[in-house]
């Protein structure tokens, strides 16, 4: 499990399995906080303080080749 802090600062625990997709937010979003955004497999999305590199790193994500 990881533990992601949303943008009230309340705690969420996520499986690495359960992750379908991390993003960078916007520069909009950074301004109010939001480092990155996190897509489930499940369908939620979820706007954390974490950046999208940290989480990548901690759940064993690979960078897609373009």
């Amino acid at each position: 499990m990881i533990t992601l802090t949303d943008i009230n600062r309340r705690q969420h625990y996520l499986a690495p399995a359960a992750i379908a997709r991390v993003q960078e937010a916007g520069t909009s979003s950074q301004w109010h906080g939001i480092c990155a955004v996190v897509h489930t497999f499940d369908g939620q999305v979820i706007e954390v303080r974490e950046r999208a590199s940290d989480i990548a790193r901690e759940i064993g994500m690979r960078k897609e080749a373009q």
